[in-house]
């Protein structure tokens, strides 16, 4: 006699078992590189306001030589505009002291980050000089809802 069964090939529940451990395999895959792409996008985010909190003092340690207005770039912001920013961010403007002449906040656009020799970076940020404040006010805040925001706590 013939033996009619034979293990020629793969049955339907180790199929349907492989697929479902290549599926919960793809989503944790997926789930990862996700939080990976948010961390990377954060740490740029974070990066870009440091760059541009060192050209902000930069500028102004130029300005503090010179007295050239010229060194101070960007455009003058209402006050009453910059601590709506900041209250809506959750966030505590520097108390600048009254023996600092100036004390403005500036809109960085592109055109001022080019004239300081940041080309990569695309956002807009409100600036102090003199407190070294920064905000980015195109992203405001990062993945985890933390404002987008740094200050240097000293005066030069």
């Amino acid at each position: 006699m013939i033996n009619i069964k034979q293990k020629n090939g793969i049955t339907l529940v180790s199929l349907i078992i492989t697929i479902v451990i290549m599926g919960i395999l793809s989503a944790i895959a997926i789930t990862v590189s996700t939080n990976l792409t948010q961390k990377a996008s954060d740490s740029k985010l974070i990066s870009d306001l440091e760059v541009i909190q060192q050209a902000i003092l930069q500028q102004y340690s130029k300005y503090k030589l010179t007295k050239d207005n010229s060194n101070l770039l960007g455009i003058k912001c209402n006050l009453q505009e910059v601590q709506d920013i900041a209250t809506n961010l959750g966030i505590n403007l520097v108390d600048i002291p009254d023996n600092y002449s100036n004390k403005e906040y500036y809109r960085l656009d592109m055109a001022a980050l080019k004239h300081m020799k940041i080309d990569n970076i695309t956002d807009e940020y409100i600036v102090n000089y003199i407190s070294g404040e920064v905000i980015n006010i195109t992203v405001k805040r990062t993945s985890d809802n933390k404002p987008l925001y740094t200050k240097a706590n000293s005066f030069v």
